[in-house]
């Protein structure tokens, strides 16, 4: 169900509506917030508005290798249960030999 929650991130006040918990709401504002000051840090050019573009790219990035990573390991899992389907299906294979085997013996 969605909610409206006030979130501040950088001294900036703003309300949302999302259908995560308060408390994702509270870890992403934290994450995001702690990204912001980083960025902002002493020394730094940046305004506030492009220190949001600098974590918005962060988090894209971020995205992006992670969809990469999953498409690699689901790659990996299809070779995997293909590979469990055949050592299965010679299992199943090999258990039917043996029981003709000790047919023939049994004779």
């Amino acid at each position: 169900m969605k909610q409206k929650y006030t979130i501040t991130i950088s001294d900036v006040q703003m309300n949302v509506v999302a259908e995560e918990s308060p408390e994702t709401v509270e870890a992403l504002v934290g994450m995001v917030d702690r990204k912001m000051k980083e960025i902002l840090g002493p020394g730094s050019r940046c305004s506030k508005t492009e220190a949001a573009l600098l974590c918005a790219l962060d988090y894209c990035s971020e995205r992006i290798k992670t969809q990469r990573k999953l498409k690699s390991v689901e790659g990996k899992l299809d070779i995997a249960e293909n590979t469990v389907d055949e050592l299965e299906f010679e299992n199943a294979n090999l258990r039917r030999e043996i029981e003709e085997l000790k047919m023939m013996i049994a004779k």
